[in-house]
């Protein structure tokens, strides 16, 4: 019998794993209370997905940004990619997402976690035949400035040109690997 863990478990094992920043009042930046009910949040559209960010950089003092994401059946994630300076978890609330960091694939199933470390190349997608939901969390927080430029871009109901990623690119902590993106659409039969 696999056992099941609670998303407080889970918050609690990452904090004690140091994979979770701590808040306190000894940090370098104070932050504030904050209280974001169900259904609010910033809602960013990105190709077959939605992020409803609940938690920003200028609300944690930096530290980190976490949003609530669905991703459409067959819909990949995202280009593949690296950032430099920032980590990326991703905890499944509902559905299956495949992450791909480097050629190797895992399948997150509901309460599954895992970290896509900087510096390492990767993507994700939906192969199941749900909509899958999940937890997204940076740290520390910022991405959700790319997200929302890219939002913008892709909201102009025309085709991105490559200088549109470029200046993404060159403004936000993003590599992209095109070159990757034929084979992975390919193999693993899903569309950006």
């Amino acid at each position: 019998m696999t056992p099941v863990f609670s998303r407080r478990f889970t918050l609690r094992s990452l904090f004690v794993a140091g994979l979770f920043p701590r808040f306190s009042a000894t940090s370098d930046t104070s932050t504030q209370a904050v209280l974001v009910r169900k259904g609010e949040g910033e809602r960013l559209k990105i190709g077959g997905s939605t992020f409803d960010f609940k938690l920003n950089k200028n609300q944690t003092g930096g530290k980190l940004a976490f949003a609530e994401a669905v991703i459409s059946v067959g819909a990949l994630g995202a280009p593949p990619h690296l950032h430099r300076t920032f980590d990326e978890i991703c905890y499944v609330l509902e559905g299956t997402v495949q992450v791909w960091v480097e050629g190797e694939v895992v399948t997150l199933h509901l309460g599954d976690l895992h970290l896509r470390p900087k510096g390492k190349m990767h993507t994700f997608w939906n192969a199941g035949t749900i909509p899958a939901k999940c937890l997204e969390i940076s740290m520390p927080g910022g991405h959700e400035d790319y997200l929302r430029d890219l939002s913008q871009v892709l909201a102009k109901g025309t085709r991105p040109q490559p200088e549109d990623f470029a200046a993404l690119a060159q403004k936000h902590d993003i590599v992209y690997f095109w070159d990757k993106l034929p084979e992975i659409i390919k193999k693993y039969q899903v569309q950006l």
